[in-house]
């Protein structure tokens, strides 16, 4: 997200490191300044965080990134300052619709895919761009020079290599992350040592306060003030929201929203595992300030998932019956249109063939052509861990057990 042509990357020199249970991680990217997800973060919230943090933080190894960050700290406090200086008055009195669609699943279950579906029905919906969520302090300032950004971003994402540009759909929680001064679930992608202490931020019913004010506090009034800046270059269509993170959020999201819909995707625990691991492995080493062992990004991978599971499904039935429809990955890959249509009927969106099929038949046939990641089995000592610790989520879900799990 970072908004220098001449940032570069280079690939860390250090040997992969094997975890008892299989999973290999190569530490790399030590100086790479770009694919951070706290780039857009300004002084107001730099300051306090390294202040808090400051002995959980490996200067000696990310010294070059942690003054890059400043650096940018400092240009997104002055396009912040003129900002809000300029759009505050509009801001505040925008109006979020108050019915949002949240698309809900763990990482690599196809989140993704399902939000760049609904975000085809430009005159039904609006999203959150990246451009948004990574500049969220000033991209309303920065909006008529985005194209001077169009080379910062890469043209696939480092983990699957789907298209990715500035106006994609993207994660709202990547802002709020930023906003809130870290209060969010996606700070262990920068502070993964500290990765306990940041699990009360999925559901915030046991957050502690966070710098002298109460977490979920923080949390709220940095995602509405988010979505109010999005409304103002959106206009009154329905935000389509996907942070996989909100999955454990259902009872606060419809505090904040009680007329919400909701799109839970679900798929084969094994290969969101694998997938997951993968996407670890080539991408968090972007954002870390400190770096963590293997088994710290296998427990936080293991435990996310749990995490998700066992919240979505004790706060599931608080969603009324029409505004929540479930989706396996296996049935949307085989036949997204068809998919897509039953998620407009079972949601009361009318107009699908009208309006959009057209446009998902042709997303799905540019699709066709695309070609997964190919990941290698799962160590017998891993697999058998989660058949243990993710049993109830196999039965539930309705997937078999790794063949290699059996005794």
């Amino acid at each position: 997200f970072l908004p220098l042509d001449f940032v570069v990357s280079f690939q860390g020199k250090d040997a992969k490191v094997r975890t008892m249970d299989g999973p290999a991680f190569a530490p790399k990217h030590e100086w790479a300044m770009k694919n951070n997800i706290i780039s857009g973060i300004t002084l107001w919230q730099w300051v306090p965080l390294v202040w808090r943090r400051c002995s959980d933080i490996d200067w000696w190894l990310y010294w070059q990134r942690i003054l890059f960050i400043t650096i940018l700290a400092t240009i997104n406090t002055v396009i912040g300052a003129v900002e809000w200086f300029l759009w505050n008055p509009t801001v505040q009195s925008a109006v979020i619709n108050p019915r949002p669609v949240f698309v809900l699943g763990h990482p690599r279950t196809g989140t993704t895919l399902i939000h760049t579906l609904l975000s085809l029905d430009t005159q039904r919906f609006a999203y959150c761009t990246t451009f948004q969520c990574g500049f969220p302090s000033g991209f309303l300032c920065l909006g008529r020079f985005k194209w001077l950004f169009a080379g910062v971003v890469d043209k696939t994402r480092p983990m699957d290599n789907m298209d990715l540009s500035l106006d994609s759909p993207q994660e709202d929680e990547l802002a709020i992350n930023v906003l809130s001064g870290g209060v969010s679930p996606y700070m262990p992608l920068v502070l993964m040592k500290q990765e306990p202490e940041f699990r009360p931020f999925f559901t915030f019913k046991d957050a502690a306060s966070v710098g002298g004010r109460s977490a979920v506090k923080s949390w709220t009034a940095s995602f509405m003030y988010f979505l109010k800046k999005v409304t103002v270059t959106s206009g009154d269509r329905r935000l389509v929201l996907k942070s996989p993170v909100h999955t454990a959020r259902v009872a606060l999201l419809l505090q904040l929203f009680p007329d919400a819909q909701f799109v839970y995707i679900h798929r084969d625990p094994v290969t969101v595992l694998q997938s997951a691991l993968n996407m670890a492995d080539k991408t968090y080493w972007y954002s870390y300030l400190n770096r963590p062992t293997p088994e710290q990004i296998l427990d936080f991978v293991i435990t996310q998932f749990e995490t998700l599971f066992d919240a979505y499904e004790a706060d599931k039935s608080l969603i009324p019956q029409h505004n929540l429809v479930e989706v396996r990955f296996e049935n949307l890959e085989a036949d997204i249109p068809s998919e897509m249509a039953r998620i407009y009927s079972v949601l009361g969106w009318e107009g699908y063939d009208q309006t959009v099929r057209g446009a998902v038949e042709a997303y799905a046939a540019k699709k066709r052509a695309y070609r997964k990641n190919a990941h290698s089995q799962l160590n017998p000592v891993l697999a058998r861990r989660i058949a243990r610790q993710w049993a109830r989520i196999f039965q539930i879900q309705g997937y078999p057990l790794p063949s290699t799990t059996v005794d």
